[in-house]
């Protein structure tokens, strides 16, 4: 078995707060964008595989773990700019990226405004709506969930107990739900906003503007495969895989098939 390899980690000061990067690894560059409501913890179990032939950059995206908290509420954009921040800072000309979920849509909204700046994309799950369906998704999946109404100005979640996440999230792993509750306890009203600004984002609108190579990763059986075929058709150039006896977050159930299908389009 291959020993773990060495990280450093780094905090990039911005006026809005600062950002956590962890640094891993030798090579071309890689960042790493996670989901709202977890952080770059959940690249875990395949982060030290990617770092034997590339420089991997770790993100907490803002409001997440070991970033602050920004003082105001974030939009997709205001995302973005912090990414490019980080690049800017550390000297990142351009990059690869390796995103889950909410990381998805912001890999396609950086490539589209800065094409530039990306090499090629992986993407686990990207969900793929305009605005008036991601309204839908927000007003009939998330709002109903968010039922506290005690402890901020805006109803937030709940802090839900591990057979409450059970029914929400199906084979969730026991490991992924402590990490999200600790993440939501340290601001739940900061998860809720995060996801109002994923879900009223066009993510249809930005996959257009894409000229990245992309590669579009599915669990067999995700419901984010609804909007596969026509991911694929607005993005030039994407392929698409489809990880058999996967729910979906492929990078977490089944890590090295994740790895395997990732590094070798990353090397073409």
């Amino acid at each position: 078995m291959d020993a773990p390899l060495m990280g450093t980690d780094h905090y990039i000061y911005r006026r809005d707060g600062k950002i956590y990067v962890r640094k891993i690894g030798a090579g071309d560059p890689v960042i790493f964008l996670h989901a709202v409501g977890l952080s770059g913890w959940t690249w875990g179990p395949v982060i030290d595989q990617f770092a034997r032939e590339y420089t991997c950059y770790n993100i907490d995206l803002p409001g997440h773990d070991r970033s602050d908290i920004p003082p105001r509420k974030y939009f997709m954009e205001d995302y973005t700019d912090a990414i490019t921040d980080v690049m800017d800072t550390i000297g990142l000309e351009s990059t690869n990226i390796v995103a889950d979920h909410t990381g998805t849509v912001l890999s396609l909204m950086l490539a589209g405004r800065h094409p530039d700046k990306v090499r090629r994309m992986v993407l686990d799950g990207l969900p793929y709506w305009n605005k008036e369906v991601g309204s839908v998704i927000w007003e009939k999946w998330f709002l109903p969930k968010y039922t506290d109404t005690s402890s901020y100005h805006i109803p937030v979640r709940p802090q839900w107990g591990w057979e409450d996440w059970q029914v929400d999230h199906p084979g969730l792993d026991r490991s992924v739900y402590e990490k999200m509750k600790e993440i939501h306890q340290r601001s739940r009203l900061w998860i809720r906003l995060s996801q109002e600004a994923n879900s009223s984002y066009d993510v249809q609108e930005a996959a257009v503007k894409v000229k990245s190579p992309t590669l579009l990763l599915y669990g067999e059986t995700d419901v984010l495969r609804r909007g596969e075929k026509r991911a694929l058709e607005a993005i030039q150039g994407s392929v698409a895989r489809i990880v058999s006896g996967s729910e979906g977050v492929v990078h977490q159930q089944k890590p090295d098939e994740f790895v395997s299908i990732a590094i070798d389009f990353l090397n073409q």
